[in-house]
């Protein structure tokens, strides 16, 4: 899955007892980091979750982290966390999840290719499974780069 995630955009977080926001944060933080957003974007995904409540999660342990496109933003593109432990989204047990995908748009439509590509991803169930079992960065780049 080359063409949805750039290596450089994929993390295994080893840490315990990290909230929601944060995992976010370390998320969009690569992107970040290339000057691909404003810490304004990260800003609004969080605001948008609390505003709007849970509704990016996607899944068993899925968090698609999104916001409106803002101006900031320089290209669709997505990053990938996992976290060696669960975090409950809005602090709700019931929206606990691992797998923190977000994804960063400047428009209403250059992000629709990546999605149709996630999509296909996260509907093969193995796949997704191996994602979830890494327990190392080496395992997940091997489980998320895998065709």
């Amino acid at each position: 899955m080359m063409e949805v995630f750039n290596e450089q955009y994929v993390q295994y977080i080893n840490q315990e007892h990290v909230s929601w926001k944060s995992l976010i944060q370390m998320a969009g933080q690569p992107l970040l980091n290339d000057g691909l957003i404003a810490q304004e974007y990260i800003d609004e995904i969080i605001t948008t979750c609390e505003e709007k409540g849970p509704y990016m999660n996607i899944g068993p342990n899925i968090v698609l982290a999104h916001a409106r496109p803002l101006p900031s933003t320089k290209k669709a593109v997505m990053a990938l966390l996992l976290s060696k432990q669960p975090a409950a989204l809005l602090d709700d047990p019931a929206h606990k999840a691992r797998l923190w995908i977000f994804l960063a748009t400047p428009d209403d439509r250059s992000h629709i290719e990546l999605i149709q590509k996630l999509a296909t991803l996260l509907m093969d169930a193995d796949h997704v499974q191996r994602i979830l079992a890494a327990t190392s960065q080496e395992e997940l780049l091997a489980s998320v780069l895998a065709e």
